[in-house]
């Protein structure tokens, strides 16, 4: 080596001063501007000093590439210069070995976390990193085409509402066809595409409904497969480009506890994290428990101490559930008609062999065996289930416990032959099964997704009207079934009535108390049919200035326009509507000129609400495209109706004021909804 030549004192006090330093660290230097190595670029970029360094007076200045890498120095735990601070240190640094030495550290760090090789992840892997690492090169190698035939047979699962873990039995049974990727088979694959896939749906629903004018919540509580308590929220509501109600599953919420308080703050956080808008919920519905619809403390009378115009509803489906069920508790003989369908099904539900004994039975009478369904309380049509499956199998579970009570003298066999061998007993659960496919019948016309609260309580009274006239009347009109059954057990004895026609008497009495008449006493005035027949100048105009003021929070009303606007504008939509409802009649009867001579047909304007009439902000020429008259059987034993289209002419179609429009078009919401829960 060569040491540095002496120089005079004298030519060393005539050199340059060396640079001052600052005696503390300047913030301003972290923006100066360098050109360096970074980790993800081996060539010098463009950089501020304060993406490479970190400074705090009590630790000092760190590099952060040398502290991830672990560089042995200071500038991994932190630099301070005694004798002060330079800009050119930092500088200095970054062109240091130690730094270059943190970079590749770094650089191979990187490769071998993305693409599974490097040779320090070589010398360390495991057979089970490996096998990782392996399966992360086949995925990459997949084709998309080869991709979309796995998500296809996730949504194959799903809509054939099958469990998850069933998709990887048909990506291999696929697999046997078409050339699929071994590695995206697993179940845990299926799950995260299916999460991916409700993560973009979920989305585009809210999405939608953010932008609605308004919007039905539908709630029910239930427990998962464990204790913990679930809250289900949907959503009703009509898209802005569309005319027609679209029911939207809001998701699944985990309760803290069950009461009003948990429920409510449940539901506003629900509206929070999805972005929804409050005060745009103009109907709550749900099950008739006193935690949802309680007058004092219950979930919906804590959201109207924030949502003012809210209306509260009961679901109908379950107010149609509540009222068997309180008929049925009220009936001695029903009463014993349960507890022999409970024990038939217990009977064939918990042994296999008996089971198989009743097969054979079958085979002997040459009668197909149904399985059994459970009476539950909490489901939906499981009473017209349980007693269907029975009526099938009555011949068959008749001979089977004759001969266990005769070979085996079962106590159990004993009885349910006791029964089943009474001809009332035969004939009334025969009248009951009846009566019970009616109401299951109406229970699914409750599950249609654009069914209104008109609709909804119409059906509801519509059917109970028919139940009273078939039954309660002067006559009875037993059913083809039942009529055979009774000639068959005439000569032993006669049937005796009483009782199954106290059941149904009692039915139509809780019924028609959970449908009351005047339920839709508001909505009256938007029945098409009684604005054409109702020639009173003010009919209506109390229930308008009803609504108006119900809903008087979310209208959209002009500055000069009030309540009497509303109702002086409705007057006028009242008179036209009569006037057109009487020249479509006038022009059906002169198409169809010749009518069955059996039937006495009876008009009748179906969508009876301001959906019909007032769609659209047009008014009412664009909303009587959805109307159809309705000519049908006044008596029908097919129980069927003719639907007739009946062409329209907007060629001289008068208007109907935007205010008009603005009532209906925000209080429909309130009376569009399917009011049908979550099937449990």
């Amino acid at each position: 080596m060569f040491k540095r030549k002496a120089v005079p004192s004298a030519e060393c006090d005539a050199s340059p001063q060396r640079k001052k330093c600052c005696l503390v660290f300047k913030e301003e230097w972290m923006k100066e501007i360098v050109e360096a190595e970074t980790q993800k670029s081996r060539s010098k970029v463009r950089v501020q000093l304060g993406e490479l360094f970190q400074y705090s007076p009590d630790v000092g200045l760190i590099c952060k590439a040398c502290a991830e890498a672990k560089i042995v120095g200071d500038f991994s735990t932190g630099k301070k210069w005694s004798d002060g601070w330079k800009l050119d240190y930092l500088k200095r640094h970054l062109i240091s070995k130690v730094h270059e030495s943190a970079m590749v550290i770094l650089r191979n760090r990187s490769a071998a976390a993305r693409f599974g090789f490097g040779v320090l992840a070589m010398l360390t892997e495991t057979a089970t990193d490996k096998a990782n690492r392996m399966e992360v090169v086949e995925r990459q190698r997949s084709l998309p085409e080869e991709i979309k035939i796995l998500i296809n047979n996730v949504l194959l699962a799903v809509k054939m509402n099958t469990s998850m873990l069933s998709v990887q039995d048909i990506h291999d049974h696929l697999a046997l066809y078409v050339k699929i990727p071994d590695s995206w088979r697993s179940k845990n694959y299926a799950f995260e595409f299916l999460e991916a896939i409700n993560s973009v749906i979920h989305s585009e629903g809210m999405a939608e409904l953010r932008s609605a004018l308004y919007h039905t919540l539908i709630i029910d509580e239930s427990t998962d497969i464990s204790v913990t308590k679930m809250l289900i929220l949907y959503f009703k509501y009509r898209p802005v480009t569309s005319t027609e109600h679209k029911t939207q599953f809001g998701g699944i919420v985990k309760l803290t506890s069950c009461n009003a308080e948990a429920i409510t703050t449940a539901v506003k956080e629900c509206y929070t994290a999805n972005e929804l808008d409050l005060m745009k919920m103009v109907m709550f519905t749900s099950d008739g428990a006193s935690v949802m619809l309680g007058k004092n403390n219950g979930v919906a009378t804590r959201l109207k101490q924030s949502i003012s115009h809210l209306v509260e509803q009961h679901c109908v489906a379950h107010r149609e559930d509540l009222g068997v069920d309180d008929a049925w508790k009220r009936v001695p003989m029903i009463k014993e008609m349960e507890t022999l369908l409970r024990t038939v099904y217990t009977v064939f539900s918990r042994s296999p062999a008996k089971k198989s004994k009743l097969d054979e039975m079958a085979l002997v009478t040459g009668c197909e065996v149904v399985s059994f369904r459970p009476l539950n309380e909490v489901r939906w049509l499981s009473r017209h289930f349980a007693v269907g499956a029975l009526i099938r199998n009555y011949e068959a579970v008749l001979k089977y416990f004759e001969h266990e009570k005769v070979e085996e003298n079962d106590p159990v066999a004993k009885y349910c032959y006791k029964k089943l061998s009474d001809s009332n007993y035969h004939i009334s659960l025969a009248v009951l099964n009846d009566i019970l496919s009616e109401f299951a019948s109406l229970c699914k016309l409750f599950q249609k997704s654009s069914l209104t609260t008109v609709e909804a309580v119409q059906y509801a009274r519509a059917k109970i009207g028919q139940i009273k006239e078939q039954y309660l009347g002067d006559t009875v009109f037993w059913s083809s079934n039942v009529r055979e059954m009774m000639v068959l057990y005439k000569e032993w004895q006669e049937f005796d009535s009483g009782p199954i026609l106290s059941f149904v008497s009692l039915l139509c009495e809780h019924m028609q108390k959970r449908f009351p008449e005047d339920e839709l006493k508001e909505w009256a005035s938007f029945e098409i049919q009684a604005m054409s027949t109702q020639s009173h100048f003010d009919f209506g105009a109390e229930n308008i200035q009803r609504l108006v003021e119900k809903y008087k929070n979310v209208l959209v009303l002009g500055d000069c326009e009030t309540p009497e606007d509303v109702v002086r504008q409705y007057r006028d939509y009242k008179y036209v509507v009569a006037e057109h409802v009487k020249g479509m009649f006038t022009a059906l009867v002169k198409e169809c000129p010749k009518v069955t001579p059996n039937h006495q047909l009876v008009p009748g304007i179906t969508e009876a609400s301001p959906d019909t009439m007032l769609r659209t902000p047009n008014g009412l020429e664009e909303g009587q495209k959805g109307q159809y008259l309705q000519l049908g059987p006044r008596r029908n034993p097919e129980g069927l109706d003719q639907l007739l289209l009946v062409p329209r002419t907007n060629k001289h179609t008068p208007k109907v004021s935007k205010l008009t429009s603005c009532v209906a078009t925000a209080t429909q919401q309130a009376k569009s909804s399917s009011f049908s829960e979550v099937p449990n």
